[in-house]
C-alpha cells in the first residue's frame, strides 16, 4: 500500500493497473483501494494548498496526522502487512507543533 501511495503522490502519471492490481493480489479490495487512493489524493491535495499559500500546520493537524498513520497501521496489520516506521517524520512534526503551542 505504501508503495502505491508512494508512487501515487511522486509520479501520477505513471499509474498502471498493474498497481492496482498488486494491491488486489495481497488482499485489498477495490473499495480498499478507492479509499487508499482517496485518501491519498485528498492528504495531497492539502499539503499543496498549505504550501502553496505558505500557511504552517496546526498541531491538531499534525496530531490528525499521527492518528491517520495509526489507523492505517492497524488496518494494514488486519491485512498482515507490516508498515515501515514513521519515514516521513510525522511523529517528530506532531511533537514539535505541541512543543510550539504549549511553550507560547
Amino acid at each position: 500500500m505504501l508503495e502505491y501511495t508512494e508512487k501515487l503522490t511522486l509520479t501520477p502519471a505513471m499509474m498502471e493497473e498493474k498497481d492496482v492490481q498488486a494491491l488486489r493480489d495481497v488482499g485489498w479490495t477495490d473499495r480498499d483501494v478507492l479509499d487508499i487512493a482517496s485518501a491519498c489524493a485528498y492528504f495531497n491535495f492539502r499539503v499543496r494548498i498549505v504550501d502553496g499559500l505558505g500557511l504552517e500546520t496546526s498541531d491538531q493537524t499534525a496530531e490528525r496526522a499521527t492518528q491517520a498513520r495509526d489507523h492505517a497501521k492497524t488496518l494494514a496489520a488486519e491485512k498482515g502487512v507490516n508498515l515501515p516506521g514513521d519515514i516521513w517524520g510525522v511523529g517528530e512534526q506532531a511533537k514539535s507543533a505541541k512543543d510550539k503551542t504549549t511553550a507560547g
